[in-house]
């Protein structure tokens, strides 16, 4: 994986993971891969990850116990207020865009929900 250097490594990571949690990758309360694999997989230092597990503990998404793998919060609300957070942050850019092409919020909704139906019907094929 190529990561952006402008943006520190151990965020990145934070982002991969609440993304995979968000989608559903990881059931709720299921252990984590360790932070040697996730090293290994992304070709980063552990020092890194562990950095990263920090984080993710501190926001409440994972639980780390002593001599036990970290896993998933079981809290299924924190999670649904992470995917709410995410989808703001993701509507806020979009929103910006939006705004300096001197689109409407109901221009831009109509366009959307034309996409969407584009893309079911693609599925569909």
């Amino acid at each position: 994986m190529d990561f952006d250097k402008r943006i520190p490594i151990y965020t990145q990571l934070v982002d991969i993971f609440k993304y995979s949690f968000v989608r559903g990758e990881y059931r709720l309360d299921e252990t984590l891969p360790s932070r040697r694999e996730v090293a290994q997989k992304y070709l980063v230092n552990p020092n890194t990850v562990q950095k990263a597990f920090k984080e993710m503990e501190e926001m409440g998404l994972i639980i780390t116990e002593p001599n036990v793998p970290s896993r998933l919060t079981d809290d299924a609300n924190r999670i649904e207020k992470l995917k709410r957070e995410l989808m703001i942050e993701s509507v806020k850019v979009f929103y910006q865009q939006i705004k300096e092409m001197n689109v409407t919020v109901n221009d831009a909704i109509e366009i959307l929900v034309e996409f969407d139906l584009q893309q079911k019907e693609e599925q569909d094929d």
